[in-house]
């Protein structure tokens, strides 16, 4: 499938465009960026592919199948319609939109033009990720009963400035949401009502540092995640609890080799292989080529990318109002 990207910052070139250019499933045909030598010189390093200084001028490359949005999260609704009203598959970068709202737009959208939407929480294909969700699918813990995930680190949103923007950044949008992403994973229930304080607690940020939020599942189940951007060396786990045990995945990172399966008998360390570096979003796309193939939605398609938004919609007013808020569910 020949592949267009819309934006070429750090996470186009140290991730979108190495696995393009290294799965034997894809092509990249073109990439844009306002300023055209920046263009041009980010496809010199690719490989040679066209450059744009326009995304419609993109969009309207007729070899290009499918668009990768990374951009700011405010510009991904008017950049996935655009895409699928000329019929483009799209992997969108999270964290979606804005809110749910538009969420809900780019999905009728992609869905009216017949085109798959999916969106790059990359964690959905972590091998331990992977391999946690096989063991609770299997039994290994009986009836999950809690998910929980956190992150921990010193706060640098330093790789684009619209992470400092309100609405747009801060740690809810730029970190909280991959782990909530993880979180609706595992417990592979609807989330309907949300607790939360978020905060700015130390940074002298105009966005959040500190996320706590607390999930009421439609089971009764509940689901707990807190990121916190003040705290150093950085931490990235998620647990579920079982009714027989529990497994820990001690590192959400890109390169984590085991998780941990803890039961009354001890506690086992399976091992797992690692993605390939740079090459972390390759299963991902890859995985969108078979969708569009298939006529089947992606692993973590727009349906997902709105359960996050809208509890991070929820957890805003929650905070706001001090009281539990109902998630709308799509």
């Amino acid at each position: 499938m020949k592949f267009g990207i819309i934006g070429c910052g750090s996470i186009a070139r140290n991730s979108f465009a190495p696995s393009l250019m290294n799965s034997a499933k894809t092509d990249l045909v073109a990439v844009c960026r306002r300023d055209l030598a920046g263009a041009q010189a980010f496809a010199a390093d690719f490989g040679g592919c066209r450059a744009y200084d326009s995304a419609q001028d993109l969009i309207a490359d007729p070899d290009i199948e499918a668009v990768i949005v990374s951009t700011p999260p405010d510009t991904h609704r008017d950049y996935t319609l655009a895409a699928a009203a000329a019929g483009k598959h799209v992997l969108c970068e999270k964290p979606m939109a804005r809110n749910r709202g538009e969420c809900r737009e780019m999905i009728e959208a992609c869905q009216t033009a017949g085109v798959r939407l999916a969106v790059a929480y990359r964690r959905r294909v972590f091998p331990q990720v992977v391999e946690a969700k096989r063991l609770i699918a299997a039994g290994a813990i009986g009836k999950p009963v809690c998910v929980r995930t956190h992150y921990s680190g010193w706060g640098d949103l330093s790789s684009g400035a619209w992470q400092m923007e309100p609405g747009i950044g801060g740690a809810l949008m730029e970190m909280a949401v991959h782990r909530l992403e993880v979180l609706l994973n595992l417990a592979d229930a609807e989330a309907v009502a949300v607790s939360a304080m978020i905060d700015t607690v130390h940074h002298d940020w105009q966005v959040d540092d500190t996320d706590a939020i607390l999930l009421r599942f439609d089971d009764g189940r509940i689901g707990v995640h807190s990121t916190i951007m003040t705290s150093k060396p950085r931490r990235d786990f998620a647990q579920v609890d079982g009714a027989d045990g529990r497994i820990l995945i001690q590192s959400l990172e890109f390169g984590g080799d085991h998780i941990e399966l803890e039961t009354p008998g001890g506690v086992e360390r399976i091992e797992v292989t690692p993605l390939a570096a740079p090459h972390f979003d390759q299963p991902m796309i890859e995985d969108l080529v078979d969708a569009a193939d298939q006529g089947r939605e992606p692993i973590c398609d727009g349906f997902m990318g709105f359960r996050v938004q809208a509890v991070c919609d929820a957890a805003r007013a929650a905070s706001a109002s001090g009281a539990q808020v109902d998630v709308e569910v799509f």
